[in-house]
């Protein structure tokens, strides 16, 4: 994988037009919101340094061969609508959006590649980088652009990949990605290139993974948490949680949406009934942040077609608050 540009049959250019909203003030940055500050910006033309970027994986092929409800193709360019009214609390930097990256008709793996070398290009320019997608077909793609800027920054680093999810995403995939295969995917791959990489998943829910899962987890010495563990003994799940992230040398944070109560996100591609709070998952960000080992973000699973009030997208764009404070 190279950082070379990216295929303009897999880009869509930045846009405007979707970022709009309230204006307190035109001069005022005090007062200034989300809209104000963005700056879109394709991503071959993106500069070095260390300005936050949000890159959108505008997909649900994944979802599609994994049977679920399609729609999250369409969770970038909502979830940029629906933040552009959030009240600005950073610099004066603001920060980058570069676009989406897409499948040409229904080559996921094509697209997952480009993925990878539009995160690649956007770390090798010290880039903080934040993915919106798109169904957790998106976390392989990510995933692949991480591991290739380890393997080219750092002598043998130890990769963590620490997934708030209902599911483990460990399905058999027989070489074709779908949205419940990304993790296996990461092993293998890892396996492969020789990458040390270790997974955690935060928010399990029994009832939505076969006994089958369980076992390739503990093949793969796994560790989790439930979701029953994380609302009932949500310190004990946080202190397992921290020795993870002190064994790793850097931590890939990918959330899917379905992780949380339906009440606060029923825009997903399989709602929950007893998922986690939101508050939740804002302690283990704030904990991955502390580390300072976060090297790349995503939020997955928005699903625009299945969502009310804008609850769902509010919930992304709370995250994507937290990873920018």
């Amino acid at each position: 994988m190279s950082s070379s540009n990216i295929n303009t049959k897999n880009y869509q250019s930045p846009d405007s037009s979707l970022w709009n909203g309230r204006v307190d003030s035109e001069n005022n940055f005090t007062q200034f919101r989300y809209h104000q500050v963005v700056k879109c910006t394709e991503i071959d033309k993106i500069e070095e340094g260390q300005s936050p970027v949000l890159l959108g994986f505008s997909c649900d092929e994944g979802v599609k061969r994994n049977n679920g409800r399609i729609g999250a193709s369409e969770g970038p360019n909502e979830f940029r609508s629906v933040i552009s009214s959030l009240s600005w609390h950073g610099n004066d930097e603001g920060f980058l959006d570069a676009g989406n990256i897409k499948p040409n008709a229904e080559d996921l793996e094509s697209a997952q590649k480009e993925l990878g070398n539009a995160v690649l290009q956007l770390l090798t320019k010290r880039k903080r980088t934040f993915v919106i997608g798109g169904g957790h077909e998106t976390a392989y793609g990510h995933y692949l652009g991480i591991a290739a800027y380890m393997k080219k920054e750092y002598l043998n680093p130890k990769l963590g990949i620490l997934n708030i999810d209902a599911h483990f995403d460990l399905r058999d995939h027989n070489g074709k990605s779908h949205s419940g295969s990304p993790f296996l995917q990461a092993f293998e791959h890892a396996e492969q290139e020789e990458l040390d990489l270790s997974y955690f998943v935060y928010g399990i829910n029994r009832h939505n993974n076969t006994k089958s899962l369980f076992n390739k987890a503990e093949e793969l010495s796994v560790r989790y948490c439930t979701n029953r563990e994380v609302q009932d003994q949500e310190n004990s799940s946080l202190q397992e949680l921290e020795y993870f992230i002190k064994s790793r040398s850097h931590i890939y944070l990918t959330i899917c949406l379905d992780v949380f109560k339906s009440a606060i996100a029923p825009g997903v591609s399989a709602v929950s009934c007893n998922g986690i709070d939101l508050e939740h998952a804002l302690r283990v960000i704030d904990l991955v942040k502390k580390s300072r080992k976060l090297i790349s973000m995503d939020v997955c699973e928005l699903n625009p077609s299945f969502d009310q009030d804008q609850k769902t997208a509010k919930v992304a764009g709370t995250i994507f608050s937290e990873w920018l404070s």
